[in-house]
This record gives structure tokens, C-alpha cells and sequence, in this order.
């Protein structure tokens, strides 16, 4: 439905979901094939976006060949494993699909970053988020969560061993006066082919938000964010 609307008297849109899955992670080792339900984060990745209105591709961008036959097998695409420059603690996601865009004859007109550590996301959460993504007609979109603290007014750094404000002007009254800030959340980024092959970027300007609730917010980047969710899944949540 969401891809229909789309296309009365406009050009079809179609997607490449890429899913990025290095071997070597180091914040939460072997992250990327933690299970839970027998299920692992890679895994349920795939099967997102697999179930995705108008994707017509699901790419594993990967250095690990026993992730390579996990993408496979899951009906994924994972045609060769990713050059070694791209496998390090230092390159970016955005070199990262650029080579999946260049390598593997990517022809969809809108690309969709699926990471693999935002496991509580829904099927209904990325079909929200892709009819506020088209309906915009936004050159891009990302996932985002209220942050209510703390506020980056209120930060502060240790400098010569004195703490002054983080920002250029420190802020010591109620949060209520302040805007209401964001974080992103790391679900879903949508952004038009051709944009970022242009900006080389997930965020252009223009870029619209899509607010998901915190329960369904969680990212994992450290063993403290694992501990966490197990927790969550553990009490039902």
C-alpha cells in the first residue's frame, strides 16, 4: 500500500536494504551473532528487511565468511566478502555502502541502512518509518528518540583540571525551558541513491526524523547495552 500511494503519477521507488556486519567488533565480541530465540542479531536484520515494502534487495555487507553463509541461507545477498581496508576499526558505514553501491551493481532509486544492533525494532516500525520517508519527499530519513537527559546545555568537560561547559555557553536552569532535544536511535536511515552518492552522507540537509519510544530504542554498542537488553527480555519486555 505505502509503495503504491507512492507511485500514483510519480516514478516507482524501490529499495536496497544494506546490511553492514563486520566480524571483528569489539565493543560486544561475536555481536553480531548473539541469538536470542535461536535468532541471531544478523539474522533478524536480514528477515526486516526482507519483509520490508518495496525492497527488492537485502545486501550483507561483511569480512566474515561464517557470516557470509548465515546471510546466504537467510535469503540474503553476499556475493563476496568485504575488502580488508573496510574491515578495521576505522572505516565508516558510509565507505562501507559505497562499495556495496559500486561492487554489486546497485540499481534501486533509494537505499535503506539496516544495522544489525537495534534488535527490538518492529516490522511496523519500518513501515512507519519508510511512509513518513516517501510521503515526505525528503532526500533522506533517520530514526530518532527523545533524549530528556541529559541535555547538551547542561554538559560539561574537564579542561587544565577545571570542569566549564561543554558547549560554548553553559546553562544551569530548569531542562523544561530548554528545546527539546534527539538522539538517533541507529534503526533506520532511508536516504535517495543518487543524494548519497552526491553527499557521500546519511544526514543531508533535509534529512526528516522518524521518532520511535525508547522501549524500542535500544542499541547495542557496549556489554553494559547487552546487559541491559538481556534484562528487558528477561522481565518480558
Amino acid at each position: 500500500r505505502i509503495m503504491g500511494r507512492w507511485r500514483q503519477g510519480r516514478p516507482p521507488r524501490t529499495f536496497t536494504a544494506i546490511v553492514p556486519a563486520r566480524g571483528g567488533s569489539k565493543g560486544i565480541p561475536g555481536k553480531n551473532l548473539w541469538q536470542h530465540g535461536g535468532i541471531t542479531l544478523l539474522e533478524r536484520a536480514i528477515r526486516l528487511g526482507l519483509s520490508a515494502p518495496g525492497v527488492e534487495r537485502v545486501i550483507v555487507s561483511t569480512d566474515s565468511a561464517d557470516m557470509q553463509q548465515i546471510a546466504l541461507q537467510s535469503g540474503a545477498e553476499c556475493p563476496a566478502l568485504r575488502p580488508v581496508e573496510l574491515a578495521t576499526d576505522s572505516a565508516t558505514t558510509a565507505a562501507v555502502v559505497a562499495h556495496v553501491l559500486d561492487a554489486f551493481n546497485v540499481t534501486s532509486t533509494d537505499l535503506l541502512l539496516l544495522q544489525t544492533t537495534s534488535p527490538l525494532r518492529t516490522r511496523q516500525d519500518l513501515a512507519s518509518f519508510l511512509a513518513t520517508y516517501l510521503q515526505s519527499g525528503a532526500p533522506a530519513a533517520a530514526s530518532v528518540v527523545r533524549c530528556d537527559e541529559p541535555r547538551p546545555e547542561k554538559l560539561k568537560k574537564i579542561a587544565d583540571g577545571k570542569l566549564i561547559p561543554y558547549l560554548a555557553h553553559g546553562y544551569e536552569g530548569p531542562r523544561q525551558a530548554l528545546p527539546q532535544p534527539y538522539a538517533l536511535n541507529g534503526a533506520f536511515y532511508a536516504i535517495r541513491q543518487d543524494v548519497f552518492r552526491r553527499e557521500g552522507r546519511f544526514l543531508p540537509d533535509g534529512t526528516v526524523p522518524f521518532e520511535m519510544p525508547p522501549e524500542r530504542s535500544h542499541n547495542l554498542d557496549s556489554p553494559t547495552d547487552l546487559a541491559i537488553l538481556e534484562a528487558m527480555l528477561a522481565a518480558g519486555k
